[in-house]
Order: C-alpha cells, then sequence, then structure tokens
C-alpha cells in the first residue's frame, strides 16, 4: 500500500534523523524536506520567523508544493516522507492539499522537551526562536489541535530507537490523517 508519512515538530525535535532512519526501512521512499522548498523562492524569501503576509504566502506555497511532489511521487509508487515545521493550521492545508491522494497518509509530531530540542539545535545558534516555535507546539499539543499522533523523543537515544517507537504508533491508526479513497 502507498504511504505518506509526515514527520514534524520544532527545530532539535529530530525530524531530520528519523526522516533518513525510516527511509531505510522502505524500499522505494522519498524524503521532501520542506526547508529545502522553501528555499526554492530566490528573489523575495522571507525567514520563516518574519511572520508578514509574505512569509505567509511563502509556507502555504511551500505546504502546497510539498504536497504537488507527493502526488507525483505516490503515482510513480514511492512511498514518502516529509520532513516539516508545520502547525495546526498547516497541517491543515495539508489535509485538503492530499485530499483524495492514493495512499494512507499519517502525522506524526515529535515534541520533545524544550531542553532537548535546545541541545540537539544548539549549532544554529537560534534558540530564542527554538523555545518560541516549541511553546507554539505545545500549546497546539495540549489544546488537542494537532491531528495524528504525538511522540515525545526527550529519551530518546537514537534515531533508530525513534524509528521504532514511531512504527508503533503508525501500526495503532492513532496517526491517520488521510484515508486513501475507496
Amino acid at each position: 500500500m502507498n504511504q505518506v508519512l509526515l514527520i514534524n515538530g520544532p527545530p532539535g525535535a529530530g525530524k531530520t534523523s528519523l526522516t533518513l532512519a525510516v527511509a531505510e526501512r522502505y524500499d522505494r521512499m522519498l524524503r521532501v524536506e520542506v526547508d529545502t522548498l522553501r528555499q526554492w523562492v530566490c528573489a523575495g524569501y522571507r525567514h520563516p520567523w518574519a511572520g508578514d503576509a509574505q512569509w505567509d504566502e511563502q509556507r502555504l506555497l511551500a505546504t502546497r508544493n510539498a504536497a504537488a511532489v507527493t502526488h507525483e511521487t505516490i503515482a510513480a509508487r514511492y512511498a514518502v516522507v516529509i520532513d516539516d515545521v508545520a502547525f495546526a493550521d498547516d497541517l491543515a492545508t495539508y489535509r485538503d492539499a492530499l485530499e483524495g491522494i492514493d495512499a494512507l497518509v499519517q502525522v506524526v509530531t515529535l515534541l520533545p522537551d524544550v531542553e532537548t530540542a535546545l541541545a540537539r539545535d544548539a549549532g544554529r545558534n537560534e534558540s530564542a526562536r527554538v523555545r518560541e516555535v516549541h511553546a507554539r507546539f505545545a500549546e497546539e499539543a495540549e489544546a488537542g489541535t494537532l491531528p495524528g499522533a504525538i511522540l515525545d523523543t526527550s529519551g530518546d537515544t537514537s534515531e533508530y530507537e525513534t524509528a521504532e517507537r514511531l512504527m508503533d504508533v503508525l501500526a495503532t491508526g492513532a496517526a491517520v490523517l488521510l484515508e486513501p479513497p475507496g
């Protein structure tokens, strides 16, 4: 069965290493790193923390581009893993953009404690931004507005341990965002 995994969370959650570890479990999988899609904007690029209308437009564009790549990849019979920092409203956009895709779409938000996220993201020198983004994810998780499953990765010692836990969560059905049609 075709499958789309959307691995979500704040900076330092472990998304990149997890998506690569998960991809090792598949024969045919494409990884969509949405940060890379955002950087396709070569004139007028806005940083994610800009928080203005142009950034909102670019955020929507990146989400739609990720969905378009996903549609084409699923049509070619490859599984897809998407790596993104997607809040509840972004996940609603994904749901709309992926509606009707011939694949099970599941979303898991990685949400370690803020200290773990800061330690993992220390090389980027963006601690204030990590705290801000983490706080929003924590608020949305607490409010129950994030669809799919939430996985605390604070105590995980490797991406392979997290991948095992992720596969267990996926098997429960708790992460389903969209069922394939029919």
